[in-house]
């Protein structure tokens, strides 16, 4: 028993409800109808009260033949078994009665053992008794009818199960679609699914702590979906984790591990670099402390957990890092050195202004103080001079050190 295979066309009429407006005229399966009516039953459970819409369902042949029609009243509620409640859209017509050559393979199959078992030579089979061909042949038919019962048996019962299997899915996706998760790992235990599925359940939709308690194995696959969130989902995600205090010491660490990567508490990394217990995690706080240029603290990571290429980039940005530092150290001195040449040059035309101050004095001062007038413009004369001497040192050793990290960063390899 195929269920679902071939598509039929439904229209869903006398309603109002959007999504089945929408769907109206489609070709769907059966258990993609069944989830149609879930889906739909799940949103109206949110926005109405119970017995408040309905459609009109009616199921069509690829001839336009109208095969089943229903009224369905929704919402219902949230266990309601749709698969029993629509099961007649699932029945097909029954084949004809009549002289059936080839009823399917099992059948055929029987056709080709009966076709060999009287294959006999016409020379032998003209030397058999009449009796013993009626006692080969109602073994033969005893036979073929067992086998028959035995094979339809077969097939009845894997369509009973397959059957079996459709309602329990549906009825857990309903409940998983309201939001039901303790019924829906219930309900799943009661239809005896291994517990791992019943994990993957609860991760699939966000809830962590449910999952640990489920499975208190499941730590490792509880970090693996919370990695591959976003950083503020990762964050609620393992603060709900440590508030509900159902994690080992060593697993809590692994939490504050997670949390000290996402607020980049680089002092807790570095404190903490041997109690980090997976590739994955090694390799995000070793990039994070590439980022940060905690080079010691990424080559001491890599000790734990090798990575050929983050070792590498670690290296590689180590070595730009070192090499733009010399560079950065040039420009600098490069600058000190314009700044001083250009306070040097501002002392020189100082000293020129004043020894045409001097000149000047020199010609026209005509007054009693002349001579001391003549002095202290010599002496202005001296102290412009010593800090032209002192500026004139400091440019000369700015120079010699510039030349020298200019030939560190040459050297750098």
């Amino acid at each position: 028993m195929n269920l679902g295979t071939k598509k039929s066309y439904y229209v869903f009429s006398k309603t109002d409800i959007k999504k089945f407006k929408e769907e109206n005229n489609k070709p769907l399966e059966y258990i993609d109808l069944i989830k149609l009516v879930i889906d739909t039953n799940s949103e109206l459970l949110k926005l109405y009260e119970l017995n408040t819409k309905s459609v009109e369902i009616s199921k069509f042949n690829k001839n336009d033949s109208l095969i089943h029609s229903q009224l369905l009243k929704l919402p219902l509620e949230a266990d309601t078994d749709f698969d029993k409640i629509l099961v007649n859209f699932n029945e097909t017509k029954p084949p004809k009665i009549g002289k059936v050559t080839k009823v399917d393979k099992a059948t055929k199959d029987l056709t080709v053992i009966n076709d060999k078992a009287n294959y006999i030579e016409r020379k032998d089979f003209e030397k058999i008794s009449i009796k013993k061909i009626s006692i080969i042949g109602f073994s033969f038919m005893t036979v073929l009818i067992i086998v028959i019962g035995f094979v339809l048996n077969q097939s009845i019962n894997r369509g009973n199960s397959e059957q079996e299997k459709l309602s329990q899915e549906l009825i857990i996706t309903q409940l998983e679609t309201s939001g039901k998760y303790d019924k829906v790992a219930q309900k799943m235990k009661d239809f005896n699914y291994p517990k791992k599925d019943i994990v993957n359940m609860y991760l699939e939709n966000g809830q962590f702590v449910n999952a640990l308690k489920a499975d208190k194995k499941a730590f490792t696959s509880v970090l693996d979906k919370i990695d591959t969130m976003n950083n503020k989902e990762q964050q609620e995600a393992l603060n709900e984790l440590k508030k509900a205090n159902i994690t080992s010491k060593k697993e809590s660490i692994s939490l504050d591990l997670r949390l000290a990567l996402l607020n980049k508490d680089i002092d807790f990394l570095k404190k903490n670099i041997k109690s980090v217990d997976s590739q994955a995690l090694s390799d995000r706080i070793v990039k994070l402390f590439i980022d940060e240029k905690e080079y010691a603290s990424a080559n001491e990571q890599l000790k734990f957990f090798a990575n050929k290429a983050l070792d590498k980039q670690a290296k590689q940005a180590e070595h730009d890092d070192k090499k733009q530092a010399l560079t950065n150290k040039v420009n600098e001195l490069k600058k000190a050195v314009s700044d001083t040449q250009k306070q040097l040059d501002a002392k020189n035309t100082q000293l020129s202004d004043l020894h045409k101050q001097l000149d000047d004095l020199n010609k026209n001062d005509k007054s009693p103080d002349k001579g001391k007038h003549v002095d202290d413009k010599n002496k202005e004369i001296d102290n412009a001079n010593k800090d032209k001497n002192k500026i004139s040192d400091i440019l000369k050793d700015q120079q010699g050190k510039e030349k020298e990290a200019q030939k560190a960063v040459d050297d750098f390899k």
